[in-house]
């Protein structure tokens, strides 16, 4: 039988995201005991008809008997598709992911919105097609391009924005294969005057922002303008010139069709949602507008405060009637929010993946941390901190680094570039182009120092054509290159059922998340004078891409425990996890048995703490050998718990970074400071890596 309280599986005394659709039940029904665990609370909303019936039904039962029963979802499978439910509240619990935290005990939906959002999700999975999503947002860069922005055009702020929602998206479709589809909705026009940016800007960041979409092949969004919203007669594609010229049309149009004539300001900001955007408008225009109303001899700062006032309430009123064209157009969407909110009608996200109050692309400039980490803030700040430089991408100030000069080398043939790796780790390219710089040239210290801190190094343009003889002496400039049972080169490739003694490895279906050479064992003597195997794994990686991989499939998944220790679960800490250690057995690579290993180890040089961890393999997910992993200490229950929970994780794609293979792609990749696996991909196809180990 299948009851609400395990919908999603994990044992719900340890997992307290595991019970999300009971909760909405009791928000919902407060004096009614739905016998639920414990658990922190993840959305409530209005209920659908067929949930609310059946809960009807289940109350009705309940009246008559005088102890609480579960609610049961087998009780009544004519109103309810059990599995779709549950694909749904999943797919919920993704979003969540993404939410913009305004307090640690705030959870998705706390009002009366959760189950409306959860019917929406439900209604496209029970038909079996993508859910869609809508967001109002990406209208301008701010004006106050001295203070806040880099620019008017879209940069890497907006890159990085992007790739968060296009993560989002893709963490879907991992766990629904028809996927979801976002649209952004740009707001520029509907504001833009009142904040004296031009027309034409708002269409130029808009084009940009397409272009760099179509590039970067985050094919799950799309974008939609307020023509699209409005009914006014208007060519099948608008250029700059026509766009431009219909600007003011749009926003009549807009409010002439949408707007509200009962609008009041003294009856709307009694709503909490209205205050929250309100409060918000007033905090960045505060900023915006620094430069495009100056303080002078007959503006004071108090008559400034006043001003932005009045143009706050005004973007209130017509954000109303832009709100109402957007639910007109996409009310079978899940409607996702930039601003604050209750959560009864949107879901408020964050588009930036950091902990700064700075969550709009459009408001700020990001600065990436040596290992990865973005902060985002005022350009300002950026500039009078000495520890960052301001990074150019094709000629335009794009974002700030933290300085180092292992971003420099390679500068008597034009030197490289950087680019940050969503997310994390970075692709270094010939500044002169591919070929410039070859194998040759790569500043082996500096790499693997770099790695070190952030992993993977990809290095892309420096070995067109791949030799296995100079990809060999390469390997020696990056330390001690360690051969193993295979040899020192291992060629990755689809040998179909020849193991070689590697498990899965050379085959062509899913692996799990693991770090090389946990297999890899000598013998030692320990204290108390027996011998035990003893796991002598290699510091680094060095791949190489022989081949091209096809680009939708045989992805490597690098996943770095800086990102992992970031968005694992609030209820497992670092602090408890380094306390465990975990037990390993397989029927591969020589029957190795392994007890007593440490579940985190402090990084040798960073000192910063790292999973070491093989994510359970049993026999249902290969058709090769499986893996049996356990936490030491724990019983079956909270072993599952413990590793599911670090398995979501480190396939989070908030922390895993799916490389597509280019021929001649060059990897560093530290052993210790991530883990990573591989997806499946057809038998047989063009796949080939090749791996040498180094200390």
């Amino acid at each position: 039988m299948r009851s609400f309280e395990h919908i999603n599986g994990a044992h719900p005394a340890l997992n307290p995201a595991s019970q999300p659709l009971q909760f909405i039940l009791q928000q919902h029904h407060p004096k009614k005991s739905y016998n639920h665990y414990p658990s922190t609370p993840s959305f409530s909303y209005t209920m659908p008809s067929a949930v609310s019936s059946a809960h009807e039904a289940a109350s009705a039962e309940a009246k008559e008997t005088k102890s609480p029963r579960s609610l049961n979802i087998d009780d009544f499978p004519h109103l309810v598709d059990a599995s779709a439910l549950d694909t749904a509240s999943r797919i919920l619990g993704v979003i969540d992911r993404y939410r913009l935290q305004k307090s640690k005990d705030d959870p998705i939906g706390a009002g009366e919105g959760g189950l409306k959002f959860l019917a929406v999700i439900y209604s496209h999975v029970k038909a079996g097609k993508a859910v869609p999503m809508c967001l109002p947002a990406f209208p301008f860069k701010s004006p106050n391009r001295s203070a806040k922005v880099l620019g008017k055009d879209p940069d890497r702020a907006e890159e990085l924005a992007l790739s968060h929602l296009n993560g989002l998206c893709q963490a879907i479709t991992d766990i629904y294969p028809p996927g979801a589809k976002l649209t952004i909705i740009s707001d520029g026009l509907v504001y833009n005057d009142l904040l004296g940016v031009p027309d034409k800007d708002v269409w130029s960041y808009g084009e940009n922002l397409r272009l760099l979409a179509k590039a970067k092949g985050f094919t799950q969004i799309a974008f939609c303008r307020l023509r699209d919203l409005v009914p006014i007669s208007l060519p099948d594609e608008l250029d700059e010139m026509t766009y431009v010229a219909n600007a003011s049309n749009f926003r009549r149009s807009l409010l002439n069709t949408f707007g509200n004539p009962n609008w009041e300001w003294k009856e709307v900001c009694q709503i909490e949602d209205v205050c929250l955007t309100y409060r918000g408008y007033i905090k960045f225009l505060e900023t915006d507008l620094a430069e495009v109303y100056p303080l002078q001899d007959d503006r004071s700062k108090s008559r400034y405060k006043r001003g932005i006032e009045y143009i706050a309430k005004q973007m209130m009123y017509r954000g109303d009637a832009f709100a109402s064209a957007v639910r007109q157009k996409y009310k079978d969407h899940v409607r996702l929010s930039i601003h604050p909110s209750t959560g009864a009608n949107k879901l408020s996200v964050s588009l930036l993946p950091t902990t700064t109050m700075f969550t709009t692309p459009w408001h700020c400039t990001v600065g990436y941390k040596l290992d990865g980490t973005v902060v985002s803030g005022m350009r300002s700040e950026f500039e009078k901190d000495e520890t960052y430089e301001l990074i150019f991408e094709n000629g335009h100030p794009s974002y700030y680094r933290e300085k180092s000069d292992l971003f420099s080398w390679g500068t008597e043939k034009g030197g490289v570039t950087f680019e940050p790796i969503y997310p994390s780790g970075w692709l270094v390219k010939p500044a002169a182009g591919p070929g410039s710089l070859t194998i040759n040239d790569v500043d082996a210290k500096k790499v693997r120092s770099l790695s070190e801190i952030n992993s993977p190094i990809v290095m892309r343009g420096f070995f067109k054509n791949p030799k296995k003889e100079a990809f060999i002496e390469k390997s020696k400039e990056f330390g001690e290159p360690l051969p193993w049972k295979f040899g020192l080169v291992l060629e990755v490739k689809d040998q179909g059922t020849d193991t070689r003694g590697l498990n899965n490895v050379l085959s062509s279906e899913w692996m799990p998340f693991h770090y090389d050479g946990l297999f890899k064992t000598i013998t030692q003597v320990n204290d108390k004078g027996e011998e035990v195997r003893v796991s002598v794994p290699p510091h680094f990686q060095f791949f190489v891409g022989a081949t091209s991989s096809p680009r939708d499939t045989g992805f490597t998944l690098f996943s770095s425990s800086t990102m992992f220790f970031k968005y694992m679960p609030k209820w497992l800490t670092v602090e408890d996890l380094a306390k465990k250690t975990w037990s390993v057995s397989t029927s591969s690579f020589d029957a190795t048995k392994l007890s007593g290993l440490p579940l985190v180890t402090p990084h040798p040089t960073t000192g910063k703490p790292c999973l070491r961890y093989h994510e359970p393999w049993p026999q249902s997910k290969t058709q090769f050998e499986a893996t049996e992993v356990t936490l030491d200490g724990h019983d079956e229950a909270s072993n599952q718990a413990i590793c599911e929970a670090i398995d979501a994780t480190l396939h989070d794609r908030r922390v895993a970074y799916y490389h597509v293979w280019e021929k001649g792609d060059l990897v560093v990749n530290d052993n210790i400071l991530t883990m990573h696996t591989r997806s499946d991909f057809t038998a047989g196809s063009d796949r080939e890596l090749w791996r040498i180990h180094f200390d």
